[in-house]
């Protein structure tokens, strides 16, 4: 069986947990980005499998991908090479030009979790930045007030988290050793850092203030996945218990569900506050009953708060899914995720305040007949991130799965 990505639990009882496997051992696979090519949007790969094709089903029909000429703005950094193992970047946050922050998981396979994975940018190079020994397997999110505010959450046997004060890491559990909830997102700003989780009846939201964690919010049947905090306000979204898009509103203490379209399928991964009247939240469209769609099988979701009501925002892209988001003001939003018709490449869309427009990251693998999953090809979760006082975006992320999944990083 595919390991999944551990994600936050559902209240319906699809807490995912690792699938045990056989410990395939696959040949290391090349992680050279494919040169762009001027004819490669009438690329279209093979539509059927090979008899021979290892462990794939031969009966199986791999999507007609196609390939797009990428984007010239964005290179590939030397960021994911510094893991080991199964890598997979799923966050991604920066102070300025010489500070910036990665994170996920490596030394992952079918048939472990792996351990957690920290990349520091210092303005001319990643580097990996030790933990140090806990309890603790994959990184969920990483958000920074600055260079001695940094904060991580992520999950192990119990939900974890840890504060980096600019010389050395503290670590923290939120919900002490209970097993049964999972974070998702965090986000920090003057000291303070506020968490999203999910439990075994709903979604909680935690602040930490003054040395200690508070439970300030729950809510019933519903998973919150994103969180955003700037300027006394902070902004949770996830799925509501009808299937819907679900976002709650805090500021001074005070709590206020906002009313979102009724999108049934509608799922929120990531929320960004521009202004307390410009809030822009990102997801999918997806009916499937698990918590890791085929982006073939979803439609991208973008919903605007304009500091009265949300409204969904037209896409130019009709499949896929979206994981990140940021902006550098007013007119200058940016989101990242895949685009169902090219899933081997980053999709970054843009919004200048009246029009949409798309642009694509480098191919990492060009599909061959003998891989061993229809995904190994296929870009995952994606992270996005602007360098505050610049023009620079930093977006991560990972090719493949199971065995073979590889971290990315891209600057623009």
């Amino acid at each position: 069986m595919l390991k999944p990505r551990p994600m936050a639990v559902t209240v319906i009882g699809t807490l995912l947990v690792a699938a045990c496997g056989a410990g395939r051992t696959a040949p290391e696979p090349s992680f050279t980005p494919t040169p762009n090519r001027p004819d490669s949007q009438s690329l279209t790969l093979p539509a059927t499998a090979s008899p021979d094709a290892g462990s794939r089903n031969p009966a199986a029909t791999p999507p007609a991908n196609t390939v797009i000429a990428a984007s010239a703005e964005w290179a590939v950094e030397a960021g994911g090479s510094k893991l080991s193992g199964a890598t997979a970047l799923l966050d991604v946050a920066a102070t300025g030009p010489r500070d910036a922050w990665a994170v996920g998981y490596q030394d992952s396979a079918e048939d472990r979790e792996g351990t957690p994975a920290i990349l520091r940018w210092d303005g001319s190079r990643w580097r990996q930045v030790p933990l140090g020994e806990v309890d603790a397997y994959h990184l969920e999110a990483v958000s920074a007030g600055g260079p001695d505010d940094v904060w991580v959450a992520g999950n192990g046997s119990s939900p974890f988290a840890a504060h980096w004060n600019g010389r050395a890491w503290s670590t923290h559990r939120p919900f002490g050793v209970a097993e049964d909830y999972r974070l998702a997102d965090v986000a920090t700003s003057g000291g303070t850092a506020w968490f999203v989780a999910n439990g075994p009846s709903g979604a909680v939201v935690v602040e930490w203030r003054d040395g200690e964690f508070r439970n300030a919010l729950n809510i019933e049947k519903s998973i919150l996945e994103a969180v955003t905090f700037r300027k006394g306000h902070v902004w949770v979204a996830g799925t509501g218990e009808t299937g819907a898009p679900l976002v709650w509103h805090g500021v001074d203490g005070s709590w206020e569900q906002t009313e979102t379209p009724q999108i049934p399928g509608g799922r929120l991964n990531r929320v960004w506050q521009v202004s307390p009247t410009e809030v822009w939240a990102v997801g999918r469209i997806s009916t499937a009953p698990d918590a890791l769609p085929d982006p073939k099988g979803a439609q991208p979701l973008v919903i605007r708060w304009d500091g009265s009501r949300w409204t969904r925002a037209e896409l130019p892209v009709s499949r896929g899914v979206l994981h990140g988001v940021t902006a550098f003001g007013p007119g200058d939003l940016w989101i990242s995720g895949v685009d169902a018709d090219h899933p081997g490449q980053v999709l970054i869309l843009r919004f200048d305040g009246t029009a949409w427009s798309r642009e694509y990251g480098p191919l990492f693998r060009a599909y061959t007949a003998t891989q061993q999953y229809d995904e190994t090809d296929d870009v995952g979760d994606t992270g996005l991130a602007r360098v505050p006082g610049t023009g620079t975006l930093w977006a991560v992320g990972s090719v493949g799965i199971g065995d073979d999944e590889r971290a990315f990083v891209l600057r623009r």
